[in-house]
């Protein structure tokens, strides 16, 4: 996929598309946020269209899955599990190189919690206990260590971000490993962050925030980056209901009930930050892995 940086002309379209959004945003009174069924259901048509999932499940495989050690119990937190779309096939990998594996999972949106429980179930893993918790992980409680404990596109919706890290940590066995998937701010994450910082009422971290806070800590931390890229043209063409799922996704709010200019901006915007190779149209969407020892 053709991935060359935007023309000078292109940037400047960005910044005034997205300037212009800020002053409409600021005319809305109150954005209605994506229910936990429609979260659910546009999670899946976004991820379907991406490689980026799959991309993450292979890092879990050639990073962590190796160093699992054949005697003695390993455990896992998955942080914001949601419905299993990534943790399934991540459990699946450990558990081929670790006969007893124990996997609890915590996330606030109970249909998703109920999903993953579903999917465990079909799954069958010999080895594997499991454990979903349908609660925010402020509420979340445990006596047991981790041996790993990773947080993938969750740490943003966290009340407060520092906290849950500090929580994270110390919930760690000795020798436990930390695991953050986080997103740069980029181009499609230039426009999202609007949205999740009028939803939610506080700046919305980022990878390089996120490096600034581990830094203050004098945490020691490895980083690295996951390229991908969400293939979106039914978007592009006019699909309707592909398309709207998208956008929906894209900003968490329901983006039909936004007022027409703000749903103006953010189509063009979207549609400038395509990038078209073979016929297929394509946003980029890398994230970067954040790896701490504890």
């Amino acid at each position: 996929m053709n991935t060359d940086p935007p023309t000078a002309a292109e940037s400047e379209e960005r910044r005034r598309l997205l300037a212009r959004l800020d002053e409409a945003l600021a005319r809305v009174d109150e954005l209605v946020p994506l229910d936990e069924a429609r979260f659910l259901e546009t999670h899946g048509i976004y991820e379907g269209r991406s490689d980026q999932q799959r991309r993450i499940i292979e890092w879990f495989g050639e990073e962590i899955a190796p160093a699992l050690r054949p005697d003695r119990p390993f455990r896992v937190l998955s942080v914001g599990c949601g419905s299993g779309m990534l943790d399934i096939p991540v459990a699946k990998r450990l558990a081929s190189r670790k006969a007893d594996l124990e996997y609890v999972g915590v996330d606030p949106n109970r249909v998703e919690c109920e999903v993953l429980e579903r999917r465990f179930e079909e799954a069958s893993l010999p080895g594997v206990r499991v454990e979903v918790v349908p609660a925010s992980f402020d509420d979340f409680a445990s006596t047991r260590a981790f041996d790993l404990i990773h947080f993938v596109h969750s740490l943003y919706y966290m009340p407060d971000p520092s906290a849950a890290l500090e929580k994270a940590r110390k919930l760690l066995a000795p020798g436990g490993r930390l695991v953050v998937f986080h997103a740069p701010r980029e181009a499609l994450n230039d426009l999202a962050v609007r949205f999740y910082d009028k939803e939610y009422a506080r700046p919305t971290l980022f990878a390089d925030d996120f490096a600034e806070l581990l830094d203050r800590w004098g945490w020691d931390y490895e980083r690295g980056r996951v390229d991908a890229a969400v293939e979106v043209t039914p978007f592009v063409d006019g699909d309707p209901e592909i398309g709207l799922a998208l956008r929906d996704f894209i900003v968490q709010v329901d983006s039909e009930r936004l007022p027409a200019p703000v749903q103006e901006i953010v189509e063009r915007y979207l549609r400038l930050i395509v990038v078209e190779d073979r016929g297929r149209n394509h946003i980029s969407h890398p994230v970067d892995v954040f790896f701490i020892d504890g």
